[in-house]
Order: C-alpha cells, then structure tokens, then sequence
C-alpha cells in the first residue's frame, strides 16, 4: 500500500503540519540522507506573492527546508524553472519569480543555494518505454539529485484537469522542452519527465489551492491543509479526490500508474490523519470557469502551451472590465496549431509563435508567449473597441 498524510493546519502553524505530515507519512524514513544531494522544488510559476494560491506558500518551502538540513544531507539546492514567458533574464525569471514569493529570502535565511532549472546547464536523457518523449533536456541539478522533493501547489490546469506533483517536476525542463511537451501531447509528456526524475517525496501545499483559470483571488480554495508521501502518483490521486474531481478521469495520473511510476487506485492508497471525505472541497475545474469568461468567443487552436493560454486569460478579463463582453461572438482567436482553418466571417487574431503560419489571415500577436496586454491590443484592433477605454480599466485592477 502507498501511504499518504493529511494533516490539517493548527492555529496556522505551518511547520507544525508540515512535520506531522511527513511523520506520518513516513516519507522521510525510506531516504539515505547523510552526504546526499538534496532539490527542493517548489511551484513558483510566475511572479505571484506567498499565499496566492498560485506558487508554493513560502512558509512551506521554509518548514522542508529545515526538515532537510537537520538530516545532515551532503548539499541542499532550491530550484525552479518558472513557466514559458516567465524564463527570460533580460525581463523576468524564475529568480524574480521565486524573489516576488519570498523563496530567496529563506535561501539567504538557511544559507541554501538557489538555482534557476531553466537556464541551468543541460544533460540529454532517455526516458525508457515513453510515451511521446524518450529523449529530452532536463536540468543538470534535478539529474544529479540524489533527492527531489516535490513542492506543488493543489490547482486546476486547462490541459490536465489538476496539476500538482506529477505536473510539477515540468519546472526541471528548460522553455522549448516545456513547450515541447504540449506540442506531442501533455499528459504523456508529463509521464515520460517523471520516467526520469519521479521526486522521492511529495509535500504538498494545500494551504491555499487554485481553483477555475486561477487568475486572481475570486479563485482561491482555502484548505489549510498539508499532504506527503513517497509514491506522487497516489499523492496525485488524493489531491485530486480531495478537490472533488474523479481521479479515474484525470488522465496523467492513471497514464502515470499504467506506466508503473505509483498507485492511482484509491483502494491501493493507506491515507492517514485527515479523511478525504472530510476535507473534500470541489473545486471549479478550469473549463467551466472559462466558459464564463470568453465562452462566446471562436477559439481554433490545438495544443496551446500554458504561456499562450494565461496570457489569453488576462485578455479576456480586462475586456468584461472594460464592459466589452458582449463584443465576444464577433472574436475568433487562432493559436498553437490548428490542422486546417475553416471559412472565417471576422477578422481573426493569431496569437503567438507557433500559429505564426497563419499570421496572414488576420491580425498577428508575435511573441513567445506574447504578453496579455499585447494580445488586448490586437483584440482590440480587430473588434474595433478604443484602446484606451480598456487600458483605462486594466490600469484600475492593477491598483486594486
């Protein structure tokens, strides 16, 4: 049986969880740690503060962390390669990321290296009996570690349903490898990275979750609670469970126990501490949330990253601010990359690199990803709408 902790918060003591749910668990207990390397890797995906229900609560990082150093491993590296869009040093990076989310500052307080995954030197793996990816690049310091521990956060994913330890480790993969895994299929993708760098023990953020597109914070899920254990793939499974979807239906996690990475089955799961049943909170799965926002719009696309369609979210906000909904049905937006166009009637936006080809049928948003407020700009060019009338409205929710 694998085993899995849920603990709940106490008075808000962070550490106090965190050490009850590897202790039961007993997660830390299979682990040589004298003299061994050591990757703490949180979910800091992009510049977003402690408690957002975005990124790793800071407070967790910091509870690991010391957990870690008192097993006297041989070296302790905090990593992370933040999201497309978010790895570029002349702009913004995952050391901007991870400083916005207090992480450098618990590297600093414990004397702890920190590395950016996604400019990090490179090593080629194979991943045996993949899926869609038997070579790739991963970072040289998640290859070397003797141990990873996974940090993520509880959330919904547009692509995979949830995404939390499993999804997590893509932060090991430089930019074109994580665009790569959406271009040939992404859950597969996400079993084949784990193939190779599975983390030995999960702790999980269940502080604060992020339900629906996770955009701000009319999307966040407070469960104050903590879960660990050895095997990600029934971490994942009680993640899920726990945020009221049907694990049977979240198709990295079963890929993921088919493959032989963990237990997927809740009958093959021990859960300690807290039951599921319990503190089961369902979340709004990603899709419902965004019928609501842009449901009215034509989008024809096929295998969007996650930059492209987060950067899209923003859009699609600032446009119902600016009181601008109901231009909607006359927008038809083109990304990834669609095997045909069917006849269009409006001007269509083309948005981003990979739909670049199309470029030619409308109004083209260049980038990688390009930014929300560029993509605003075109979408606002095509509908006809004056621009400053919605950078008005974006301006007042950046103050708020």
């Amino acid at each position: 049986m694998s085993v899995v902790s849920i603990v709940r918060l106490q008075d808000d003591d962070v550490e106090d969880a965190v050490r009850k749910a590897v202790s039961l668990s007993q997660s830390f207990e299979s682990v040589e740690w004298e003299g061994s390397a050591v990757l703490i890797k949180p979910n800091v995906v992009r510049p977003v503060k402690s408690g957002s229900g975005i990124v790793t609560d800071v407070r967790v990082v910091e509870a690991v962390t010391k957990l870690v150093l008192d097993r006297n491993p041989g070296s302790v590296i905090i990593g992370e390669g933040s999201s497309v869009g978010y790895d570029f040093p002349d702009r913004v990076d995952s050391m901007d990321c991870m400083e916005v989310a207090g992480v450098l500052e618990v590297a600093k307080k414990f004397g702890v290296k920190v590395v950016d995954l996604n400019h990090d030197e490179q090593i080629e793996v194979n991943a045996p009996d993949a899926f869609v990816m038997d070579t790739f690049a991963i970072a040289k310091t998640a290859w070397e570690a003797d141990v990873i521990l996974s940090l993520p956060v509880i959330k919904t994913h547009v692509r995979t349903g949830i995404t939390c330890g499993l999804k997590n480790m893509k932060g090991v993969l430089p930019g074109r490898e994580k665009k790569r895994t959406h271009q040939c299929g992404l859950d597969r993708a996400i079993v084949d990275l784990n193939r190779v760098t599975k983390p030995g023990i999960t702790i999980v953020d269940g502080i604060t979750g992020s339900q629906g597109a996770n955009c701000d914070e009319a999307d966040q899920v407070p469960l104050n609670l903590i879960l660990a254990g050895n095997d990600v793939v029934a971490v994942d499974a009680v993640c899920a469970t726990v945020a009221g979807f049907d694990v049977g239906e979240i198709l990295h996690v079963q890929l993921a126990a088919e493959a032989g990475l963990g237990a997927a089955d809740l009958n093959l799961i021990e859960v300690r501490g807290e039951k599921m049943e319990t503190v089961r909170h369902s979340f709004i799965p990603y899709l419902q949330a965004a019928q609501d926002l842009y449901g009215d719009a034509n989008i024809i696309e096929k295998n969007s990253c996650t930059g492209c369609m987060g950067e899209l979210v923003s859009t699609f906000v600032y446009l119902k601010e600016a009181g601008f909904r109901d231009r909607l049905p006359r927008l038809t937006l083109i990304m990834g990359g669609p095997d045909e166009i069917p006849p269009l009637h409006e001007t269509p936006v083309v948005v981003g690199r990979c739909a670049q080809k199309f470029r030619h049928l409308g109004v083209f948003v260049p980038g990688c990803p390009p930014h929300g407020t560029k993509i605003t700009d075109k979408v606002c060019e095509a509908l006809r709408i004056d621009q400053k009338i919605v950078h008005r409205s974006i301006a007042k929710l950046h103050r708020a």
